[in-house]
């Protein structure tokens, strides 16, 4: 097996996490087209930290942070696991679920945005996978625990996921993974962070307030552009704020939209408008004009249109 990472110490964390994997290569993300063609599928909207690669072909994807996903970058990491989940590889996703934050009017404690929850699970189910949220622990403070104790659990699901690839392989053992007693005694501490750290939980059964969902002409601010390339009855119109191009955090929240609102990537229910309030077409086009550019190609691929200050755009992915 081969362990592939975005930073050699996320991979040396990875590898050390059992003992199977103690002779694994430690190797870094190639570069576009220069990896196992399966590999540089897994990566083509973001890259996670870690990736367990068996004969070239990805069987495990590992994201990682010491920060909550609130407020506004809930989606932030979302589609570093998008790709790996279409291709029915297991996703494992480790941050606190609280923790405190210093310094600046929001200091204290913070809690996650349970959409996350709600748009991992459809990424589940979507795309037919496995995917599990492990919450890293923190102190009474809030302050997070460094100490290897804080690895137990991914230690435990490693074990878990070693012992059942061992015996069926993909993608056989991704039902398994989901109705173990570790993945329920995950759930469990996911619904006991809920009911009592959350404060009104039910207000994130709705879109946030960048988010509209309606027919387009209902849109006040959709309607006038008359897009007649949107195929769907209802259109996911997401505000997204950015003053210049770029991705991070609006393709992941766009993605986190799109599964938990519209069906997922392949199979949408709802059509997906971005909303560039602060961005013209010249903009746009400008920046476009760099091949290279990956924001670019990803809004292209997870927007079916984008309304900019001065115009709309409709987006016809082949």
């Amino acid at each position: 097996m081969e362990v592939y990472y975005d930073n050699l110490q996320e991979g040396i964390w990875f590898r050390d996490l059992h003992p199977a994997l103690s002779q694994a290569d430690l190797l870094p993300f190639p570069q576009e087209r220069d990896g196992p063609p399966s590999l540089i599928k897994a990566l083509s909207y973001d890259r996670p930290d870690v990736v367990l690669v068996d004969k070239g072909n990805p069987i495990l994807v590992v994201e990682r942070t010491r920060e909550v996903p609130s407020g506004h970058n809930v989606g932030q990491r979302f589609a570093r696991l998008v790709a790996a989940a279409q291709m029915q590889v297991p996703v494992v996703h480790f941050f606190p679920y609280a923790a405190y934050k210093h310094g600046g009017a929001t200091q204290g404690p913070r809690y996650m945005n349970l959409r996350l929850f709600h748009a991992l699970a459809k990424l589940a189910v979507i795309e037919h996978t496995a995917v599990t949220t492990i919450n890293w622990p923190v102190d009474q403070n809030y302050e997070l625990i460094q100490t290897p104790a804080k690895d137990a659990r991914v230690k435990g699901y490693l074990a878990l996921f070693l012992s059942l690839y061992s015996a069926y392989r993909l993608p056989s053992m991704l039902n398994r993974i989901m109705q173990s007693p570790f993945e329920a005694a995950q759930e469990a501490e996911r619904q006991e962070f809920v009911s009592r750290q959350v404060v009104n939980p039910g207000q994130y059964d709705q879109p946030p307030p960048s988010v509209m969902i309606a027919p387009w002409q209902s849109i006040a601010e959709l309607a006038p552009g008359n897009p007649a390339n949107l195929r769907h009855s209802e259109t996911i119109f997401y505000a997204v704020g950015m003053k210049y191009i770029r991705s991070d955090p609006y393709v992941g929240a766009a993605m986190l939209y799109l599964y938990l609102y519209g069906g997922g990537m392949q199979g949408r229910t709802r059509d997906l408008v971005l909303y560039f309030p602060n961005i013209t077409q010249t903009m746009w086009y400008a920046s476009a004009a760099n091949t290279s550019r990956k924001d670019i190609r990803l809004f292209k691929l997870v927007a079916d249109g984008i309304l900019f200050s001065d115009g709309y755009l409709p987006v016809t992915r082949l």
